[in-house]
């Protein structure tokens, strides 16, 4: 890349991923004379595109936090600390909004700036719902189901995201919700007994759901939120505060936080952006200088989030005009960010949750196997990611 005079980033396809970065890059370009570019993926690609493919192509990559442990051990990466001062990284740090900060520090290194802070939350069509006469929204589980069976013959539905990524993270937020991070400790198994009530709800859930739940993800189904009358309800995805803007879709989005589950835990997986630098970058000190604008508070709280971005930074997600502008987006779902699940960061994960939600995807949606099955395969696919820490699991 050290023949090129222009940057080049890799965002995701989304205006919530790309628009504040252009903007951004618009202005830093102006003051600097740097063209910058930001190509785009899917977000199927931004979950699952190996960092080796992207780290030669582009100075900039906004990457998922379960790539920390390959950003940290493979060489593609440079580390934060070689490219902020101490108090900036401090900063981000008392700012982090839940573990986002922190989800993407390795063996005592940062390797990412948290640029977007997200998890899953609720989503509601206040219209659709008081047409619905169903009373409160939904706070535990157990509401949930019950509300879905009694929509499930009416033209407005409840939907969730569960195709194979987001059945995944929905098992783990289940989870996580009937006995909090001791559903899944640090280079352990799963707690049995915990992920065998967590799969046979999903299951009975999924009998209740719209359809469209089987296949979609959380852009498409709030898509489909927005756009349509189908979905009057969604107790657990990934948010996307762009729903909750006046005018983003036909239809505006009201966000809340998560369901509880037995436990009394708003069980939620953390999701996010973090902004790394390539270690083949020609140009790592201009890339450096708009990563650093970026991540920046004053743009956090300004243009980032006035360009439709979901901001990372705690001030931003503090702000009364930001959250004038997404329907009290951030104050509405802070809760359950703030105890959000991290998953699994260890090299190998991201085959792991490709190969795991497939499974669960089958169990929930076929019926074709036992939940014991479910859960030795599961069991086996623990044990080939825990190879990757130099542990295995306690069985």
């Amino acid at each position: 890349m050290s023949g090129r005079n222009a940057l080049r980033g890799m965002a995701w396809d989304h205006p919530r991923g790309r628009a504040p970065l252009e903007a951004i890059a618009a202005e830093w370009s102006r003051e600097r004379g740097i063209s910058v570019t930001w190509d785009a993926r899917p977000l199927k690609d931004f979950e699952d595109q190996p960092l080796e493919e992207l780290a030669t192509a582009y100075d900039l990559i906004l990457i998922d936090y379960p790539y920390a442990g390959v950003a940290a051990t493979s060489g593609l990466i440079v580390a934060v600390d070689d490219w902020v001062d101490a108090a900036y990284l401090r900063d981000q740090a008392a700012h982090s909004v839940g573990p986002s900060f922190s989800s993407y520090t390795w063996s005592g290194r940062q390797w990412a700036l948290a640029i977007d802070a997200a998890c899953q939350v609720s989503a509601v069509r206040d219209d659709l719902w008081a047409a619905a006469n169903l009373g409160p929204l939904p706070d535990a589980w157990a509401d949930v189901w019950h509300v879905a069976k009694r929509s499930r013959d009416a033209p407005q539905k409840v939907a969730i995201p569960l195709n194979p990524n987001h059945a995944y993270c929905a098992f783990l937020s289940v989870g996580v919700s009937m006995a909090g991070d001791l559903f899944w400790p640090v280079e352990a198994h799963v707690d049995r007994a915990v992920a065998r009530e967590s799969l046979e709800f999903l299951r009975q859930l999924a009998a209740e759901v719209h359809p469209a739940s089987r296949i979609e993800d959380p852009i498409a189904i709030s898509d489909r939120m927005a756009g349509t009358d189908e979905i009057l309800y969604v107790p657990l995805m990934f948010g996307y505060s762009n729903y909750a803007r006046p005018g983003f879709r036909h239809h505006t989005l009201r966000f809340g936080n998560a369901p509880r589950g037995s436990a009394g835990i708003r069980g939620s997986v953390l999701g996010g952006v973090g902004l790394a630098l390539s270690a083949r970058s020609g140009r790592r000190a201009d890339a450096a200088d708009l990563a650093r604008r970026i991540a920046d508070p004053r743009t956090q709280s300004g243009i980032y989030v006035n360009a439709g971005g979901q901001p990372g930074h705690g001030a931003a997600w503090d702000s009364p005009s930001a959250n004038a502008q997404v329907g009290g987006f951030f104050n509405a779902t802070r809760s359950t960010i703030e105890h959000a699940f991290v998953r699994p960061r260890v090299p190998g994960h991201r085959r792991f949750q490709q190969l795991a939600g497939e499974l669960i995807h089958r169990f929930v949606w076929t019926g074709d196997t036992s939940v014991e099955v479910c859960l030795s395969d599961f069991g086996r696919l623990v044990d080939s990611l825990l190879w990757h820490t130099g542990h295995r699991a306690v069985v």
